[in-house]
């Protein structure tokens, strides 16, 4: 609920009106609507090494980007997303997964 209330950056520059649930979460309203999960896979290491070469990406095209009318305020904000949600996976503060369900 914390998430919910309070505006990070990602909430604010990237994707406003975003929410990540935690897995508490899911697991509440997952039961409340009569599921049990049957199967979680994690997966949030895989999708550090993603946003690293998104990184990597980013920067070896940036004069191609730059050349689109982009300023480095862009480059700058951009680099701290990729970064951000990398040390977030990292260190699991947050995580992908993927759920198996069924009727309970």
């Amino acid at each position: 609920d914390h998430y919910r209330v309070q505006t990070d950056f990602i909430q604010r520059y990237v994707f406003p009106g975003g929410m990540l649930p935690s897995e508490q979460r899911l697991q509440q309203e997952t039961a409340a609507a009569g599921l049990i999960w049957t199967g979680i896979d994690r997966f949030g290491q895989n999708y550090a090494d993603t946003l690293a070469e998104w990184g990597h990406r980013f920067e070896a095209a940036w004069d191609e980007i730059k050349g689109q009318g982009f300023d480095e305020r862009f480059r700058r904000l951009w680099r701290f997303y990729l970064s951000y949600c990398e040390a977030g996976f990292r260190t699991e503060r947050t995580n992908v997964i993927q759920l198996g369900l069924s009727r309970a």
